[in-house]
């Protein structure tokens, strides 16, 4: 089973929105993603030291060079 979960169907990317700025691409300048969400493990000091919780976060996921860009709150799809 993956941790990639897709939002978005994989053959339409999109366009996002992050705090009011578009998501554009460090890497090649696009601003086309495919969404997905994923599963990640975060070490809290409030348990026990070998204890860690699960956190969601999405992943855009660059259409032209694949970078991954990570997100905690929900980038806004801009529709067109």
């Amino acid at each position: 089973m993956s941790i990639f979960r897709p939002l978005s169907d994989p053959a339409e990317p999109n366009p996002y929105q992050v705090a009011g700025v578009n998501v554009i691409c460090p890497h090649c300048q696009n601003q086309q993603f495919f969404e997905s969400r994923i599963q990640y493990n975060v070490q809290e000091p409030a348990y026990a030291e070998d204890e860690y919780t699960n956190k969601m976060a999405t992943a855009l996921a660059c259409s032209r060079c694949s970078l991954m860009l990570f997100f905690t709150n929900k980038p806004n799809r801009i529709l067109e």
